[in-house]
């Protein structure tokens, strides 16, 4: 090995999930293996490519992706994969032998494909080299979505071969961190218009200013920086400069970004013309809107996607309304694991009354962290019947970025758990009232009625202030919410009140 060896800055291949490498595979068949001193990268090794006898060195440096598989190896796979063309059991003795290391005994069966299909080690190593196929930038995604349909018909055995021949034959090593960067840079920079000199100065300011950030961020974007005007601009979209949202601001900002192509700048000046936070929401603010969106589209932008599929849904123009079209663009958002792409699966299936199909949408979104979906899953649950998995869902769904968080959560945690108590969740009036006047707080119209009948309790039996009783009477009138019912119900309980202080009936504190 040369100097100019040594100074390169190789990344290990088998140290994390974000590789489908020699090095991983070996890591994950020790993991799952009885007894790790048998799991030896040198014997592993010899299974794969049957061989007797290699270098300890030459292997653990093929494992680490500091060298790249010998071309006599890769040449072994790639002959064995054209025999499986005609012999599909070509690959069944490695497979069980690999079988025999992780459960420390040895195998000889008949239906050997029908064993690997069942046995749980082997299933269990398929999913997780699938797992880890997903982060593995060198992995085409149609390639992961076959493994997923291996895994799912409970072909393991075709799924492990798939798997391995990929690690020997495809996967690219060894990796030098500055290429990969550099890799990676001309990827994200590939449809736009900014220079490579704009991203290295805003990553330099970003990674390295003080106290002077938001100062040089400022005179960043006056030389035109891309992500700098990016920056400023969601910003203040989000509202996180003065506590509010300043959207001509943001759409100044964000327009020098969207004019050299920014995915997201796209995206969010549509969503401002579309959603009417700019201009008027006429015909010609959705058109501008909706050249904006097509713009986001083409540059790769999920969001843009989703919320393209929400104007077939809708029939927001200049779209009309087409749920197949809108269903086709959820689907294609929902490939990148968009939460709210799923969201609006789930509706869809609502629509059609298809409750279990939406239900298994809501899980995906839940299971992305997304608030609005937790609540959803939280409700199913409660409703049939198991309360304890909706309360999971229920604080799930309170456990994230205040802007994008289901304030019900709060209310059904305070209604069905705090106030009364539920199994081990013990009864809370503190956490009951606190959640409860958190919901209120945020537009939660069943809250205020609840705080509501809370203080008529407090005044008519304990004496309490009325000042609290009267705020909730007014926010509840003021709801959009508001109806005859409720009237009718307000109207008798402060009926009851006047009754008693009319009585002469000592309630007042």
């Amino acid at each position: 090995m040369g100097g100019d060896f040594m100074k390169r800055a190789y990344i290990k291949l088998n140290c994390d999930d974000n590789h489908l490498s020699l090095g991983n595979l070996f890591r994950i068949i020790k993991e799952l293996s009885k007894n790790k001193t048998n799991a030896l990268q040198t014997d592993l090794f010899c299974i794969l490519f049957d061989i007797y006898d290699i270098n300890d060195t030459t292997v653990n440096n093929y494992c680490v992706g500091i060298r790249s598989i010998g071309d006599k190896y890769k040449q072994i796979f790639i002959n064995k994969r054209k025999k499986y063309e005609k012999n599909h059991k070509i690959f069944t003795d490695m497979i069980i032998d690999i079988l025999s290391v992780i459960d420390g005994k040895n195998y000889s069966v008949r239906k050997a494909i029908d064993f690997i299909n069942s046995n749980e080690k082997l299933i269990a190593l398929a999913k997780k080299l699938y797992n880890i196929s997903k982060n593995d930038k060198q992995v085409p995604t149609d390639f992961s979505d076959q493994l997923s349909l291996y895994i799912n018909n409970n072909d393991i055995y075709e799924c492990l071969v798939e798997e391995i021949c990929f690690i020997i034959i495809d996967k690219k090593q060894p990796l030098v961190e500055s290429e990969l960067k550099r890799g990676v840079l001309e990827d994200i920079l590939n449809d736009t218009s900014i220079s490579a000199s704009d991203l290295e100065l805003y990553l330099s300011l970003k990674l390295r200013e003080g106290i002077n950030y938001d100062y040089s961020m400022k005179e960043l974007a006056k030389t035109g920086n891309a992500y700098a005007n990016f920056e400023l601009g969601s910003n203040e979209y989000y509202g996180y400069v003065k506590g509010y949202p300043r959207y001509d601001m943001a759409y100044s900002y964000l327009l020098v970004a969207a004019n050299q192509n920014h995915p997201t700048a796209n995206y969010i000046l549509a969503s401002m013309y579309i959603n009417g936070l700019i201009n008027n929401q006429n015909k010609e603010d959705l058109e501008e809107g909706y050249k904006y969106l097509e713009k986001a589209y083409s540059l790769g932008n999920v969001a843009s996607i989703n919320l393209m599929g929400k104007m077939y849904l809708r029939g927001i123009y200049p779209l009309k309304e087409n749920h197949n079209k809108a269903k086709e663009l959820f689907l294609l958002a929902s490939e990148s694991n968009y939460a709210y792409a799923y969201n609006n699966l789930g509706l869809l299936m609502e629509l059609d009354a298809n409750l279990f199909d939406a239900l298994s949408f809501y899980l995906k979104a839940a299971t992305l962290g997304e608030s609005w979906a937790c609540n959803k899953v939280g409700e199913y649950y409660r409703k049939t019947g198991n309360k304890r998995k909706a309360y999971d869902f229920y604080l799930k769904a309170i456990d994230g970025n205040y802007q994008n968080t289901c304030y019900y959560a709060y209310y059904n945690l305070a209604k069905y758990y705090y106030q009364n108590g539920f199994n081990e969740i013990k009864k809370d009036k503190d956490k009951y009232i606190e959640y409860l006047q958190i919901a209120s707080n945020n537009d939660i119209f069943e809250a205020s009625v609840e705080l509501f009948l809370y203080f008529y309790e407090k005044y008519i039996k304990k004496g309490t202030s009325k000042d609290l009783l009267l705020e909730y009477k007014q926010i509840i009138e003021e709801h959009p919410k508001y109806n005859k019912d409720i009237k009718n119900m307000i109207e008798k309980y402060m009926k009851d009140i006047k009754a008693k202080e009319d009585n002469g009936i000592e309630i007042l504190a």
